[in-house]
């Protein structure tokens, strides 16, 4: 009778073991991770001191970065501190303004982003006017 309550205790103690391995593998388990958006560093409102080189001055202006629907695309609001929007891809640190007409400007550019400054080379060119093509270097700092 003893090696029976041996075995019957042995058994209930496998009872609660057992349990556990048939609730977990009965599990599905989903690992979330966050995704991460590179343009969340970027999104927000500018001080902007930008040298053209083509007139040799200085112009200070604010502008406003938003997101776009699409996953890598930004807008700039007031860009060039012409009350016009563009839109660029954002890469990591990286953005790129790629070639666009926008209410009479071709504009292109690319630039990098690091801590909260954003610095930017680019061109515009006034259709309307034809007037010379300005090359334009700026540092934006986020506030």
């Amino acid at each position: 009778l003893s090696a029976d309550l041996q075995q019957f205790t042995y058994m209930k103690r496998l009872i609660p073991f057992t349990l556990v391995v048939m609730i977990v593998s009965g599990c599905d388990v989903y690992m979330i991770e966050p995704a991460y958006d590179s343009r969340d560093r970027m999104i927000g409102q500018y001080d902007v001191e930008e040298y053209s080189e083509t007139y040799r001055e200085w112009i200070y202006y604010s502008i406003h970065i938003s997101k776009a629907a699409s996953r890598e695309k930004v807008y700039i609001d007031n860009f060039y501190g012409s009350n016009i929007s563009v839109y660029a891809f954002v890469n990591y640190d990286r953005i790129t303004i790629p070639y666009q007409v926008v209410k009479g400007y071709e504009i292109e550019g690319a630039g990098t982003f690091q801590d909260y400054y954003l610095n930017l080379h680019y061109s515009v060119r006034d259709i309307y006017n034809n007037s010379y093509t300005d090359f334009c270097e700026t540092e934006a700092r986020r506030y």
